[in-house]
């Protein structure tokens, strides 16, 4: 691999970073999980669409609302998974092009807000009607305590008991501290930060834009450090949702494990 400016230093945890975003991205290439994007629906010879008549509005006209939310929701998370994919795979470039502004801005939607999706199709049961039902329904709007409640729920779909609910929230979500991504992407993606005490942007100064190497190597050091963890859980939460909701091979999910232990164990983790 071509690291072309990242330190070797943090080679090691970027090589990590990135097979672990492999994993999520075989939800979108390999056939086993066909059943995000691909539907089939018995219907009998009495049960026809009319003309022109969306297919999701035939399903509910013939009382197959069950189906109908189960395809809606599998679309969803397919694009979310594609956007997770998209924005992460290009920070991790940015990355090592020391375009570290860039990296820190993309890192930013994935997990402050396509995570909190994914938690509430996998963990609630009103997401699907709201989304339905609701014109003005903001999917990632969510106080703080039911942030935490539900990130505290995902650890019984962990497999790593190590992450907790609460390491999540600090590391992505919580706007007292200084150090969580919500703060530091906030920073990478405005020249002047001024709300939050501990992300003032200083005199003379602009958000990033005057970084020097010592500086840069600390953004580094923050970025792995994190970006490990935080793509394990996502890897764990998103396996958990799909092989409850798709009917496939458990093997595949042994497979799935065994080929993450496997390379954790021959490069050292």
């Amino acid at each position: 691999m071509n690291f072309i400016f990242l330190p070797e230093k943090f080679q090691k945890q970027h090589n990590f970073c990135d097979f672990l975003l492999s994993q999520i991205e075989t939800f979108l290439i390999d056939d086993n999980y066909i059943g995000l994007k691909v539907s089939v629906v018995n219907i009998n010879g009495n049960e026809l669409p009319n003309e022109n008549e969306h297919s999701f509005d035939f399903l509910n006209r013939i009382g197959q609302r069950t189906l109908h939310d189960d395809i809606i929701e599998n679309h969803i998370i397919y694009g979310i998974i594609i956007d997770i994919c998209y924005f992460l795979k290009t920070a991790l470039n940015s990355s090592k092009e020391k375009r570290l502004t860039v990296a820190y801005a993309l890192i930013r939607k994935p997990f402050v807000y396509d995570l909190i999706i994914l938690l509430r199709i996998f963990l609630t049961s009103d997401f699907i009607d709201d989304f339905n039902k609701q014109e003005k329904y903001n999917s990632t709007s969510i106080s703080n305590e039911d942030l935490l409640e539900l990130l505290e729920l995902s650890e019984k779909a962990l497999i790593t008991k190590s992450i907790k609910g609460v390491d999540i929230y600090n590391f992505v979500f919580n706007q007292e501290l200084k150090d969580s991504l919500i703060n530091l992407s906030n920073k990478a993606l405005h020249p002047s930060t001024t709300r939050n005490k501990d992300n003032l942007t200083g005199l003379q100064n602009l958000n990033f834009i005057f970084s020097t190497d010592e500086d840069i190597e600390e953004q580094w050091k923050y970025l792995y450090s994190r970006l490990t963890v935080l793509l394990i859980y996502l890897n764990e939460i998103i396996e958990f949702g799909v092989f409850s909701r798709l009917d496939i091979n458990s093997k595949i999910y042994n497979d799935r494990l065994e080929k993450r232990a496997d390379f954790f164990s021959k490069n050292g983790y």
